[in-house]
């Protein structure tokens, strides 16, 4: 008897709830119709022209995204933020280092960094590295790339830092440019450790340009060596103003950068060039000195 009268007082309660409660205007209790679309699902992407304090990542969450000020002091710089198309971008897992994909980045980042910069960053204590989205970001459809710039160390181990942005930063000579050095032998014969002083002061050593290779793996053999000594020869007769002929070779040894096993898989294949002279130090810039800056020996 006690259970059929709660039942009968639940009944009640429910009814004179419904009939004491009306519905807002314009909606007529139907739950299927009338649905506004959800919007598409917003990732973040990361900005052009921010700042890090952390050194470079191949690959980031944007949760952890927490750009510094420029006026901080910061690793890393941002000089360009592009998007995967094509058959990159119908990928499942972003692209990894070292692929064609990746590379496909990197040459738009390398573009990117000298628009930016004002010149190719190799002319400066630089190096230009590739970002891209955790997976799980992909999945979620992210399909952004980053291109980061960040100061190489001029001494062995230091950790460079910046103050301020670096727009057009290469475009005149300036505290980042690549200048004189003097050459240290080491070990192996075949090698120098360039150590970069004032022009003013005694060197033997010049950046003179960089060199676009066409190899598809790294030169290792005498004559891809040569090729690639030929070739910065070139930038020495451009930056000098000295004839490209059968005597440049007596004018001048040259240097060039080794570039790293994993920068040359990720797409680097440019070399740094250096004018390297063996049998006299120099005082000043031999820049647009012309042939008597350079005689032949």
């Amino acid at each position: 008897m006690s259970r059929r009268l709660g039942l009968a007082l639940m009944a009640a309660l429910v009814s004179v709830a419904v009939a004491g409660c009306s519905l807002p205007e314009g909606i007529d209790g139907d739950l299927v119709d009338g649905w506004v679309d959800m919007p598409e699902p917003e990732h973040l992407v990361p900005e052009a022209g921010a700042w890090h304090l952390s050194a470079h990542q191949p690959s980031v969450r944007m949760d952890g995204y927490d750009p510094v000020s420029c006026e901080e002091s910061h690793q890393i710089e941002t000089v360009y933020v592009g998007f995967f198309e094509g058959e990159i971008a119908e990928r499942s897992t972003p692209p990894e280092p070292g692929t064609s994909q990746w590379r496909a980045g990197y040459e738009q980042c390398d573009r990117a960094a000298a628009e930016y910069l004002g010149e190719d960053f190799r002319y400066g204590w630089l190096w230009l590295g590739l970002v891209v989205p955790i997976e799980r970001a992909w999945r979620g459809g992210a399909r952004w790339f980053r291109c980061d710039i960040e100061e190489t160390a001029r001494v062995i181990d230091s950790v460079p830092l910046w103050f301020g942005p670096r727009k057009d930063a290469l475009t005149n000579p300036s505290r980042l440019s690549l200048g004189c050095f003097r050459a240290e032998p080491v070990d192996d014969e075949d090698t120098v450790e360039l150590i970069g002083v004032d022009c003013s002061q005694p060197h033997n050593v010049e950046f003179v340009g960089v060199w676009r290779s066409g190899f598809s793996s790294y030169p290792t053999t005498p004559r891809e060596v040569n090729q690639v000594h030929a070739g910065c020869r070139e930038q020495v007769a451009t930056y000098v103003g000295v004839p490209v002929d059968d005597e440049l070779p007596y004018r001048t040894g040259t240097v060039f950068d080794h570039i790293s096993d994993e920068d040359w898989a990720n797409g680097d294949r440019t070399f740094r060039c250096y004018l390297w002279l063996h049998d006299r130090e120099l005082t000043e810039s031999l820049r647009d000195g012309g042939p008597d800056a350079l005689p032949v020996l």
